[in-house]
C-alpha cells in the first residue's frame, strides 16, 4: 500500500459513497466525471484493493470499500476537530461556514446580508445551501442549520431567533369584491390559496384562546409558498403565511391583514425560527460569529414581526 493518499481523494471517495455516481460528485466539486473516476482509480491503486463496483447506472461499495469508508469518516472527523482547535486558538473567524436554510427564508433574510458579513470577517467564506428538505448535518458536513417550524427532538444545540408569527391576508381588490372574513366560519365562502406539501394540504389553525384546525379550500394549491403569495397579491384569494414571508407585501399594502383579532398558525404547536448546530464543547469562532451576526440583524423582536405589528 502507498501512503500518499490525499484528503481530496478521501473526500471524493466519501462523496461517491453518498451520491452513488461520479457525475453528481463532479458537479458539486466543479470537476469532470472522468477526473473523479481517475482519482478513484488512483485511490484504489494506492490502497491496493478494489473499493467500488462500477455499474452502468450507479456505483456501489465493495466489502473492502465499506470498511475503508468507515475509517475515512473517522479521519475526516479528526481532521475537522484539529482544524477547529487551530481556529479557536487563533481566535479569528476564518474558514468556510456551510449553512443550510429554507429556500424562501434564505432568499429574503440571509442572502441580503451576506456581503456585509463577509466584509466584516474577510477571512470567512460562506457556502449557502437552500433547501426545504430535511438534511443530516453530519453527513452533509453542514455547520449551521437555519430551521423554521416546530422544533424537533434533536441532539443539536439551538439558538432561537424568534417565534414564527402568522398572518392571514388578501389583496385590497379581492377584499373589495368578496368582502372581509370576520370569523373562521366565513372562510367557507372565500377562495383560500393553500400550501400543499408532501403531507397534503396544509390546515389552517385559528382561535381566540386555543387553536382549532380548519380544512380550507380554493382554486389554487402549490408546494411553493412564494407562488401563492404572488397569486394573492394579484387578487386570487386569501393566504395564511408567516410575517417574515409576506411582511413586505403588507408593508407596501399589496396585501391587507384580516382576522387580526385571532391567533393564527398552521400547527397547534408553537413554531420558531432558529439556528441549529452540532453538539460541541467549543463552538468554532467562524460559526459563532455567523450566529451572532444574524441574531443582531434580526433583532428582538425580529424586524419582520416589528414592522408588521407597527403596521396594524
Amino acid at each position: 500500500m502507498k501512503y500518499d493518499v490525499s484528503l481530496l481523494e478521501i473526500k471524493l471517495f466519501l462523496m461517491t459513497c453518498q451520491y452513488g455516481n461520479f457525475s453528481e460528485v463532479a458537479r458539486r466539486q466543479d470537476l469532470t466525471p472522468s477526473s473523479v473516476s481517475r482519482k478513484m482509480a488512483q485511490l484504489e491503486e494506492k490502497v491496493g484493493t478494489k473499493l467500488l463496483h462500477r455499474h452502468t447506472r450507479a456505483i456501489s461499495l465493495t466489502d473492502e470499500g465499506a470498511a475503508f469508508a468507515k475509517h475515512c469518516n473517522e479521519i475526516i472527523h479528526q481532521f475537522e476537530m484539529v482544524t477547529e482547535r487551530i481556529e479557536q486558538r487563533a481566535d479569528t473567524p476564518r474558514g468556510t461556514v456551510k449553512i443550510s436554510a429554507p429556500v424562501a427564508f434564505g432568499r429574503l433574510h440571509i442572502a441580503p446580508y451576506l456581503a456585509e458579513l463577509l466584509e466584516r470577517y474577510p477571512l470567512l467564506k460562506v457556502e449557502l445551501h437552500q433547501t426545504d428538505a430535511f438534511i443530516d448535518p453530519a453527513l452533509e458536513g453542514v455547520d449551521l442549520l437555519i430551521r423554521v417550524g416546530v422544533p424537533q427532538d434533536s441532539s443539536m444545540r439551538m439558538k432561537r431567533f424568534g417565534n414564527q408569527q402568522y398572518v392571514m391576508a388578501a389583496s385590497p381588490n379581492y377584499l373589495k369584491v368578496h368582502g372581509t372574513p370576520q370569523s373562521p366560519e366565513d372562510l367557507a365562502k372565500h377562495n383560500c390559496l393553500v400550501f400543499k406539501g408532501t403531507k397534503g394540504l396544509q390546515r389552517w389553525f385559528i382561535g381566540s384562546e386555543s387553536l382549532t384546525p380548519y380544512d380550507v379550500s380554493g382554486t389554487l394549491y402549490s408546494n411553493n409558498a412564494e407562488t401563492l403569495v404572488s397569486a394573492a397579491v394579484n387578487g386570487a384569494g386569501l393566504v395564511l403565511f408567516p410575517t417574515w414571508l409576506i411582511g413586505e407585501e403588507i408593508k407596501a399594502e399589496q396585501l391587507l391583514p384580516v382576522m387580526t383579532d385571532y391567533q393564527l398558525s398552521t400547527t397547534s404547536e408553537p413554531q420558531t425560527i432558529s439556528a441549529l448546530y452540532l453538539e460541541t464543547d467549543n463552538l468554532a469562532p467562524k460559526v459563532r460569529v455567523v450566529i451572532d451576526f444574524f441574531s443582531q440583524k434580526y433583532g428582538n423582536p425580529c424586524y419582520w414581526d416589528k414592522s408588521y405589528w407597527d403596521k396594524i
